[in-house]
């Protein structure tokens, strides 16, 4: 886990019975700013921040650094398919893009894409990196506020030399902060309420082939960007009609949601690649008759699930899920929210559609021990700096242990 201390961050190993520390395993200490990503069989650990590179052996707890030259926010550290590289990525304006071998720790390519680094992914072949990202301010407190100032971009890098071999400004997509007012992009103005829209994309790579799936965060449309023949489509997202309600469609005038601060969502693939599974939350804020506070209203999209080949709506089941993501056996979602400051999480079988189990009380975060094993852990915090930690074994749901500790921790999410 990561533990926030004094604005630095210490990586430490915990008993998965007491919650202690092992003293044993001396904390790792790293920067602000950090990313990481697990190896294929959860027992390496590669972890960036504050420019350097941390090669992890978690059943030893022995490791190496390298000065990767990545400064700022990480967006990106994602492993080859042979697990001899990591495409490591900032998030700044600039998208610094960094191709790096796990054996030796050399840099072995470096670029600046031009635009803020979001997503990455290697190709099947693993000859290329895809990367997605919006295009952000770099000057100014708009830089801060992640103001959008184009469209996002789809880029093909090699992996030789991070030459680019492909890209594609992706039109119709919002992503970002964008303000109401043209006056507001570059004051302090932008982080009022009302001020600004913001949008973000569901974005998630298919797992056998080179497309990249955008669901759009403002309307019900899809993206789909094909890195190997080098094309973009979109299509809407909607329920399959007769070819009658087609036809009465094309007269029918569309409502357009009024007052709308914004949506993020999330996407999540199965591992067939034959369906997107998609959960966000859409923010409203009125200003009150008093003309002084500000009511927000946060309200699910529920959960869609999407044919990612012609953007069919499959299936739209509705709940109050803030977030979404993979077990770490790949059958399963874990879909999380909150009822009056209180977490819950259901179990989505992808199987059958439906929901296996739920946990009140529980909010699942799946993570790894040292020996690689998946292990499904939560935190509930009750109040101010104290909060219950329960771990759950993924194969039987039973209690594995709970303790009590400070909330001031952050789990490491497994693959």
């Amino acid at each position: 886990m990561i533990e926030y201390l004094n604005e630095q961050n210490e990586l430490l190993i915990v008993s998965s019975v007491t919650g202690k520390p092992f003293g044993k395993f001396p904390p790792i200490t790293l920067g602000t700013y950090y990313n990481y990503a697990f190896s294929l069989d959860g027992k390496t650990l590669a972890v960036v921040s504050s420019a350097q590179l941390y090669l992890i052996d978690l059943p030893s707890w022995e490791y190496r650094t390298y000065d990767v030259d990545l400064h700022g926010p990480i967006s990106s550290v994602v492993y080859s398919p042979d697990r001899t590289l990591l495409a490591l990525a900032s998030g700044l304006p600039g998208g610094e893009l960094r191709v790096v071998d796990t054996r030796s720790g050399e840099v072995r390519a470096s670029t600046q894409v031009g635009f803020s680094i979001r997503n990455v992914k290697f190709t099947t072949d693993g000859k290329a990196v895809m990367v997605y990202g919006p295009q952000l301010a770099s000057t100014g407190i708009a830089s801060n506020a992640g103001v959008s100032i184009g469209v996002p971009k789809a880029a093909l890098y090699a992996i030789s030399d991070l030459s680019l071999l492909w890209s594609a400004e992706l039109n119709g997509i919002r992503d970002g902060t964008f303000p109401k007012k043209a006056s507001t992009a570059n004051t302090q103005d932008i982080y009022q309420p009302g001020a600004a829209w913001h949008y973000e994309p569901g974005i998630a790579f298919a797992p056998n082939t080179d497309i990249l799936y955008v669901v759009h965060g403002d309307k019900d449309k899809l993206t789909t960007v094909d890195f190997t023949n080098e094309k973009v489509s979109t299509v809407n997202v909607q329920v399959k009609t007769s070819w009658f309600d087609q036809l009465l469609a094309l007269t029918a005038g569309v409502a357009h949601a009024k007052g709308m601060d914004g949506t993020v969502k999330q996407a999540v693939i199965s591992p067939d690649g034959k369906f997107l599974f998609v959960a966000g939350n859409t923010e409203v804020v009125t200003q009150q008759a008093n003309g002084n506070n500000w009511d927000v209203t946060d309200t699910s999209i529920g959960l869609q699930v999407i044919d990612p080949k012609d953007g069919t709506l499959v299936n739209k089941m509705s709940t109050d899920v803030s977030s979404v993501r993979l077990s770490p056996d790949s059958r399963q979602l874990f879909l999380t929210g909150w009822n009056k400051g209180i977490p819950w999480t259901d179990v989505y079988d992808i199987s059958s559609k439906s929901i296996i189990k739920h946990f009140d009380g529980i909010y699942l975060i799946p993570s790894r021990r040292l020996d690689g094993k998946a292990i499904l852990i939560s935190i509930n915090t009750i109040s101010s700096n104290v909060s219950y930690t329960t771990l759950i074994d993924p194969d039987t749901w039973a209690t594995v242990s709970e303790w009590k500790g400070t909330d001031n921790v952050g789990w490491l999410i497994g693959p």
